[in-house]
């Protein structure tokens, strides 16, 4: 999903009207601010360098390039081509969005700084003044810290095998909630307080959302979905450290975390499932599924969803509190993106459910969602568990067995009769 760009860089999110400011801030200050937080940053994160900490200053236009000529070097066209089409399919962002384009503006608008893991280098936004640049500084240095120490380059190089970018964006939430909080400490250091004692992070950061929409001309346009993901890192990581450090108050108990990742959004969403009682994810194989559309069908994508953005799917089209109850029992999940000869797509989503109570109630979730996406559409072969749909001339199944809980959208009206047999 969105965490395809997310996983290139460690960015410093910064909404608001310091971005629109045209002035440029003298190169020489800016830098001599980056060498004095470095100490700074070090002695709030209780890291201390292992090496030199390069730096430089990017102009709005470079960093514009720079984020442009990544996702060139890291994606295949065809790859942002697919996530595109399966998100759109899903209903998660408009069929006439263009995907990249849109967020790369995003991402432009938004970034005050970012930390390169390949130049180990941190770039500093060359239109803000000293005084704002220093919270950014403490962020990004954050980030450059744990790569000496934890090697997170590595953690999201490896990520990109797994076809999982639930299991990205628990990792990258947990490097984005650290240096999240080394900012806020940073900034709550002068009353003698830190973010452990702070209200709930997950709910600052969303209300935060409304101020970034009215100050934000690209982010305000974006889709839910978009708004919500690029958020996530930020305020559901640094929520996640203040339950661990609740548990152990020390960036000791930080630390062993990098060794010892979290598995899935579910796990960042609630700490006890990573703390406590383990809750680590299904294996769920939607391949076998997918066989029974027939060889007119091939995959095209595969990936998996989580539990967040199943509860973002969910709130298209039902309240937030029902989404987030039927969401939570999550326990695996396979996406994927399928497309036949004609170049018409479809996707077919294999859920794994704690227990059948979960189950139950996800599925009655989803009955709920397919009859208000679809409202006119004629059901058919409906049963206890599931049923077939058309509208528009598509087909769309939902099914239920035990605790796995399916569902296809944009099947060719001519294949409903395949849908009976998933």
């Amino acid at each position: 999903m969105i965490r395809w760009i997310l996983r290139l860089l460690y960015f410093a999110i910064m909404g608001g009207g310091a971005l629109t400011m045209a002035q440029e801030t003298d190169t020489s200050e800016l830098l001599k601010a980056a060498d004095e937080m470095v100490q700074v940053t070090a002695h709030i994160r209780s890291l201390e360098p292992k090496a030199p900490i390069a730096r430089g200053v990017k102009t709005r236009a470079e960093i514009s390039e720079y984020l442009h000529q990544q996702v060139q070097e890291n994606y295949s066209q065809g790859e942002l081509q697919f996530e595109g089409k399966m998100l759109s399919t899903l209903g998660l962002i408009p069929a006439s969005l263009d995907y990249k384009d849109f967020i790369l503006k995003l991402f432009t608008e938004q970034v005050g700084g970012y930390y390169d893991p390949e130049k180990r280098t941190f770039f500093i936004a060359s239109w803000l003044p000293v005084a704002e640049q220093k919270p950014i500084m403490a962020h990004e240095l954050a980030h450059a810290l744990q790569d000496q120490y934890f090697d997170v380059h590595k953690i999201l190089k490896d990520d990109r095998r797994f076809r999982n970018d639930d299991r990205t964006m628990a990792h990258q939430a947990l490097m984005e909630g650290d240096a999240m909080v080394t900012m806020l400490n940073y900034l709550l250091e002068p009353i003698k307080r830190n973010f452990a004692q702070l209200p709930d992070l997950a709910f600052i950061m969303r209300t935060q959302m409304s101020a970034m929409q009215s100050q934000s001309k690209v982010f305000s346009s974006a889709p839910a979905y978009i708004q919500e993901s690029v958020l996530f890192p930020y305020g559901y990581g640094a929520a996640f450290l203040q339950k661990i450090w609740a548990q152990n108050p020390s960036w000791d108990s930080v630390n062993k975390i990098y060794s010892d990742l979290p598995s899935s959004t579910e796990q960042i969403m609630h700490p006890e499932k990573y703390y406590g009682t383990r809750d680590e994810p299904k294996p769920v194989n939607g391949e076998a599924v997918a066989a029974k559309m027939g060889e007119d069908w091939r995959i095209s994508s595969k990936n998996v969803l989580g539990e967040f953005t199943l509860n973002l799917l969910l709130t298209l089209h039902l309240t937030e509190e029902r989404s987030r109850r039927s969401a939570a029992g999550w326990g695996g999940d396979q996406v994927l993106l399928l497309e036949n000869k004609a170049g018409k797509n479809a996707v077919l989503v294999e859920t794994a459910w704690d227990d059948l109570a979960e189950a139950d109630e996800f599925f009655s979730a989803m009955q709920a969602w397919f009859q208000a996406r679809f409202p006119t559409g004629k059901k058919s072969d409906e049963s206890a568990t599931g049923f077939s749909l058309i509208q528009d001339k598509e087909a769309h199944a939902l099914r239920r067995e035990g605790t796995t809980v399916r569902f296809v959208i944009g099947m060719t009206e001519s294949e409903a009769p395949k849908l009976a047999r998933l």
